[in-house]
């Protein structure tokens, strides 16, 4: 009797001891699959906010008036000008940022953010943007209302980049997220104030 107790008890300590190791081993795999998401996040975020805040700088750069630079100001799309390279020909281009919705990933909450240049589509990837918001102040530091009249449009010396990330695939409806938030002030359009 004994030994049926005994054999009984070591199968269950057995079984126990299996279920123990098949749960660290799958948290283990989720764990790495988690940090491989959130890394391929934070990579996202920086290549894409670069490209942003090189476009967002040289707003104005090399036109003749850099207060017109900006024609459509709202809070999820922008359209400006600069010129790529003013001691050649003048070869001003015109960049747009809008948002639209990813069908091609599986996060539900995804964004393709659409960067045109002269009306051409450059990288509409779903890099995991859920949130593109942007604010726009004055010389003084005062908000102005989005969207942005025409001309209220030169008078904007200040914008402000809201975005938020997350992973394109998550494990149980669970997604890496990061956020990003600045101000950029184009130097172009400090050079003098007009109104």
């Amino acid at each position: 009797m004994n030994a049926l107790r005994e054999t009984l008890l070591a199968l269950f300590f057995a079984g126990w001891l299996i279920l123990l190791t098949l749960k660290v081993g799958f948290n283990t795999k989720e764990h790495t699959i988690s940090t491989r998401h959130s890394l391929t996040n934070q990579e996202n975020l920086h290549v894409l906010t670069n490209i942003i805040e090189y476009d967002f700088r040289k707003i104005g750069h090399g036109l003749i008036n850099p207060f017109g630079a900006i024609s459509i100001a709202d809070s999820e799309k922008v359209t400006f000008s600069y010129d790529q390279n003013p001691t050649t020909t003048y070869d001003s281009i015109r960049v747009e940022y809008s948002l639209a919705n990813a069908l091609s990933t599986k996060n539900p909450n995804d964004k393709l953010l659409i960067r045109k240049i002269n009306n051409q589509n450059k990288g509409n990837v779903a890099f995991g943007i859920t949130r593109f918001k942007l604010r726009y102040f004055n010389y003084f530091g005062t908000e102005l209302q989005t969207p942005v009249i025409s001309d209220s449009l030169s008078k904007i010396t200040e914008i402000e980049i809201s975005m938020t990330f997350e992973s394109t695939e998550g494990i149980r409806n669970n997604y890496a997220n990061a956020k990003y938030h600045t101000r950029i002030i184009p130097k172009n359009l400090l050079i003098q104030f007009t109104g």
